[in-house]
């Protein structure tokens, strides 16, 4: 029988294989990865909250607004007159006052501030004017403001009143002021008319859209007479039409004379109108009709229909209503 051998044990090398130094570069590869990855990560989380925040709705404070404003445009503010004090480039001093404001507020945009003032001339000054602003964002995206105004507008011995200021939407997107002008105060002394004149922002300007007529009355006394003065004043004018041109000084100023006295005729007359009903991003045409009295006659019923040049961003008011 023979012999059954053991398994020899492995021989163990005496000394330990040599360790590979890993490359100090590829770990700082690895660590520039890793930290491009992790700002990747950030930016993209960033862009998608700045998304899906949007942009900073900006609600306005009327009282803080119209202060800041008015002060900048016409000085400081009187308590015992309960007014701005203005001093316009004649040195003529006006007392000014706020007679129209109203904040805009939209579903997902900014609050805009409108408001109108008007200013009365003080002391011996028989002179007023009226200006309209408005108050927004900025469009920059925080919540800085800009004003877009008209601050002087009209010169004239009535003061424009709260009640003679219309704000009214004409889009979906403009609002307007409807302001009435008034020349005079006595019809039996001077022929007295009022006019329409409609602004709105426009781009960063205050655009006129419209100046058209709203009332004239006159009251010289008899109309009979009245109209027979009157026929008779254009006869002479018939004598000035065609002055040559070495026509004497003499004739020059009579014709200039009579020209500036046109005798006044009874008047009586009002023409009214309205707007559209807001149904899209252009202002809708305006109806104007007109009633009353002219020269001792009652005036021929009449309604327009003015239309909105929204190139021009005006309405083309015809002859008609043009004031005189």
């Amino acid at each position: 029988m023979s012999d059954i051998l053991e398994p020899s044990p492995p021989v163990l090398p005496t000394e330990p294989p040599p360790v590979k130094k890993k490359s100090r570069w590829g770990r700082y590869v690895l660590y520039a990865l890793a930290t491009l990855g992790v700002l990747a990560i950030l930016l993209v989380v960033a862009a998608f909250y700045k998304a899906n925040k949007g942009p900073v709705l900006v609600k306005i404070d009327e009282t803080a607004s119209i202060d800041e404003s008015m002060t900048r445009n016409y000085g400081k503010y009187s308590p015992e007159k309960k007014g701005w004090v203005y001093v316009d480039e004649n040195n003529q001093p006006f007392l000014v006052r706020v007679i129209q404001q109203a904040r805009i507020e939209a579903v997902g945009a900014s609050d805009e501030l409108y408001f109108a003032v008007s200013g009365t001339g003080l002391g011996a000054s028989q002179s007023s004017f009226y200006g309209v602003f408005q108050i927004r964002s900025d469009g920059k995206g925080g919540d800085g403001l800009v004003e877009i105004s008209d601050p002087h507008r009209y010169d004239s011995p009535v003061p424009v009143t709260p009640e003679r200021v219309r704000f009214e939407a004409l889009s979906e997107n403009t609002w307007a002021w409807v302001i009435k002008t008034q020349d005079a105060t006595n019809p039996k002394q001077d022929r007295v008319s009022v006019n329409n004149v409609m602004l709105a922002p426009h781009g960063d300007t205050i655009a006129v859209l419209a100046n058209f007529k709203a009332s004239a009355e006159s009251d010289p006394g008899d109309c009979a007479q009245a109209n027979a003065e009157h026929e008779s004043w254009q006869k002479q004018m018939k004598q000035y039409e065609n002055l040559p041109e070495n026509a004497s000084d003499e004739d020059v100023m009579s014709a200039e004379a009579l020209s500036d006295n046109e005798p006044r005729r009874c008047e009586r007359v009002r023409w009214s109108y309205t707007t559209a009903p807001v149904v899209s991003a252009q202002p809708g045409p305006l109806t104007v009709s007109v009633k009353g009295s002219q020269y001792g006659v009652p005036v021929e019923g009449k309604t327009w229909k003015v239309m909105f040049d929204s190139k021009a961003f005006v309405y083309n008011v015809p002859a008609e209503l043009i004031p005189d």
